[in-house]
């Protein structure tokens, strides 16, 4: 929001050259490009961060089908005005809004610049993509819907344009590393226990070899 203030302060700035009475020189020229590129800076980042929350969106509609879901990505402002600013993220069944607080979209934009190289953090900013889309699905059991997103973060991966075998890879990781210290986690969560879907692409497919 502040920079779109300042970029929309730029373009005022811009056509007050414009309109000035004055003559157009060179200086007038210089002056006025600048404002320019300043203009298109502020309001760079904002349209970049409105550009992911609807590829976001679209992703997470896939998941969540039938029901579409809408991702918003909190700014520290918005945060102010959250009622749930201490969770991570958080879900609407009813109207299929996403939100996910500062700066852990940021985070998922890290992960999937190099998801080859994921930190927990950015493992988990990933896993919460795909545990909010399974709230919006229609879920409200947190102990289910984490189980379902598990079974599903390989698709997600690969939704959001992770390679093959990185994807397999990092949702095993989170799987078989993180998940046991989540407040979430259930042993039943686990292939053939009640909480298995049995998805012929699930994260843990490969795993029923195992057991």
């Amino acid at each position: 929001m502040l920079l779109t203030l300042i970029g929309l302060f730029f373009c005022w700035l811009i056509y007050r050259e414009f309109k000035s009475p004055k003559s157009f020189d060179h200086f007038s020229l210089i002056y006025t490009c600048v404002l320019c590129l300043f203009a298109l800076a502020s309001f760079w980042m904002p349209f970049k961060h409105w550009r992911f929350e609807q590829y976001l969106s679209e992703k997470a509609s896939v998941l969540s089908f039938p029901r579409p879901a809408y991702v918003h990505c909190n700014s520290p402002l918005d945060a102010i005005f959250d009622n749930s600013v201490r969770r991570a993220g958080h879900a609407n069944p009813m109207t299929g809004e996403i939100v996910f607080q500062y700066p852990w979209c940021y985070d998922l934009m890290d992960y999937l610049d190099s998801p080859g190289s994921a930190t927990e953090k950015e493992l988990f900013s990933m896993h919460m993509f795909t545990h909010e889309s399974m709230h919006v699905r229609g879920e409200l059991n947190e102990q289910k819907t984490d189980c379902q997103a598990i079974q599903r973060d390989y698709i997600a991966g690969k939704l959001l344009g992770v390679p093959d075998h990185v994807a397999k890879r990092n949702a095993l990781i989170y799987y078989e590393k993180y998940y046991v210290k989540h407040p979430y986690f259930s042993k039943q969560c686990a292939p053939e226990k009640n909480l298995d879907e049995k998805l012929n692409d699930s994260t843990w497919s490969e795993l029923y070899q195992k057991k």
